[in-house]
């Protein structure tokens, strides 16, 4: 009998895997392979060091929950029909998928992990389709053809319009490829990325350019101001609070947010990074979750923020409702996280503890919005000098 169901397990579509972190802990995820496609969803379960009892009960519990989510995702893959046109067929070995064929594979990745906005990636398998470099075998992606490829943004390659590349836009392309590749040495299809061997000259570069952001009294006005899409302004505002990015908002859902005590918190892994963060949910981020129905109608895996629009909608709804709120900043949702961080430093937090609310890998990347305030510091101190002038 045991033979019988580890050969069932061994055949099933989707199995569930860890994934070590540099914490000591596992993140539990399940791997999907249907149609000719693999995809991953991560459960925002882990394990833990089983130091004591609690620790293996809390472990027992999690694998529970895992094996629950993976019955489900069984049962709604037999209710699913069958795909009889691939992108990519089944039957390609591994070995000799192309770049284009790839690329593929990594939007169905990303979107599996909840990432909304997937333009980027179909815009980078047009231009190297363009440049002749969709055919070109994954494994054979070299220093030598990122060169080439960073040379035909930068230079060779024109829009619709026959204008060349805004040099943001040559970034943001390559950021994708660099993704792109990150994620396919994760699946140990390629040993290491190519992109990483380019220098820093070698590479696109853009400027810092402004991170705008909210003062206070600037929030507060938007708290009085009506907005036309109330759960765009609630979103909004439950971000300003707590840092998340807006695909990260999207995929919340009430199962990351819980409560120990008196104390609650939310846990989550960033799209971004696939880092966990967990952050303490003050008063004010409470406030702005949606307040429709009674908490036990609330399940776990049903969305906090499930009827936001597309990020095009939502960013002119802020526009206009900011515009009525009297602000002149250019305010996009992203204007939130960047509201938190400096939000948080202005009323005395610590850098460390901000870079980790934010999930940031380097303390250098939190570093930016000491600057702001250390530049907001010295402005003060200047105006006080006029007075006596």
């Amino acid at each position: 009998m045991a033979g019988n169901r580890n050969k069932d397990t061994q055949k099933s579509p989707i199995k569930i895997r860890l994934k070590a972190m540099k914490n000591g802990y596992q993140s539990i995820y399940l791997d999907c392979y249907h149609d000719g496609r693999r995809s991953y969803e991560y459960l925002k379960l882990y394990l833990v060091p089983e130091t004591d009892e609690a620790a293996a009960r809390q472990n027992a519990a999690a694998m529970r929950k895992a094996e629950a989510a993976l019955k489900g995702r069984l049962r709604e893959l037999k209710k699913q029909p069958a795909v009889n046109k691939r992108l990519v067929p089944e039957d390609v070995p591994q070995a000799d998928l192309t770049l284009s064929e790839w690329l593929v594979r990594f939007k169905d990745i990303q979107r599996s992990r909840g990432v909304k906005d997937l333009y980027a990636i179909d815009r980078l398998r047009d231009i190297i389709a363009d440049m002749g470099g969709g055919e070109v075998k994954l494994k054979a992606v070299d220093k030598d053809f990122c060169l080439s490829f960073m040379e035909y943004l930068k230079t060779g390659y024109r829009t619709v319009s026959g204008q060349p590349l805004k040099s943001k836009t040559v970034f943001n392309r390559q950021c994708t490829l660099i993704t792109a590749l990150n994620v396919a040495v994760r699946e140990g299809l390629i040993p290491s990325n190519p992109m990483n061997r380019l220098s820093r000259h070698e590479r696109a570069k853009t400027s810092k350019g402004k991170r705008e952001y909210l003062a206070i009294d600037e929030v507060k006005a938007l708290i009085a101001t009506p907005c036309q899409r109330e759960d765009i302004k609630r979103s909004y505002l439950f971000a300003c609070n707590c840092g998340l990015r807006l695909g990260d908002v999207r995929k919340l859902k009430w199962g990351d947010i819980t409560k120990d005590g008196s104390r609650w918190l939310l846990s989550a892994v960033m799209n971004k990074s696939a880092k966990p963060v967990h952050i303490p949910l003050g008063v004010q981020a409470r406030r702005w979750l949606p307040q429709g129905g009674k908490r036990q109608k609330r399940e776990a895996d049903g969305l906090v923020f499930g009827s936001l629009p597309s990020d095009t909608h939502i960013n002119a709804h802020l526009k206009a409702w900011a515009e009525k709120a009297g602000i002149t900043k250019a305010v996009t949702y992203h204007t939130s996280r960047h509201t938190f961080a400096t939000m948080l430093l202005t009323l005395g937090a610590d850098l460390y503890t901000v870079s980790k609310l934010l999930g940031h890998s380097q303390i250098k990347n939190t570093q930016i919005y000491a600057e702001i305030i250390n530049r907001r510091k010295d402005e003060a101190v200047n105006l006080a000098d006029k007075i006596f002038d």
